[in-house]
């Protein structure tokens, strides 16, 4: 029903996956459907990362290597769209009015 989003972060090894949604409610939505529907238990920390945009680029692009902001890290999501993390929103408007020709977008339909 994508209230959540798995997000891989370049170069992490194991099997932890990052989720994403727009607020706390939709984590809790998913964890009540985990338990009741499926038995399952599970548990959540918090990351971070307050802003996700989608890049125009690949995630193994140079360009972005050299320029990627203290605090933010480069992710894909579950279907392989490189997207970059930012720890606040300053960050993310800094890093787009410092680098405009990386085209940053807030939903992977406007790509």
């Amino acid at each position: 029903e994508d209230i959540v989003q798995a997000f891989t972060i370049k170069g992490q090894q194991g099997s932890v996956q990052l989720l994403g949604a727009v607020g706390p409610l939709q984590f809790e939505v998913m964890q009540y459907r985990l338990k009741e529907e499926y038995g399952a238990e599970s548990r959540l920390e918090q990351a971070p990362y307050k802003v996700l945009r989608w890049l125009d680029r690949p995630i193994d692009d140079p360009a972005l290597g050299s320029v990627l902001p203290h605090g933010a890290v480069l992710a894909a999501d579950d279907l392989g769209r490189s997207v970059m993390l930012f720890p606040t929103d300053w960050a993310e408007r800094y890093f787009a009015s410092n680098n405009p020709a990386i085209g940053l977008f807030d939903s992977p339909q406007r790509l």
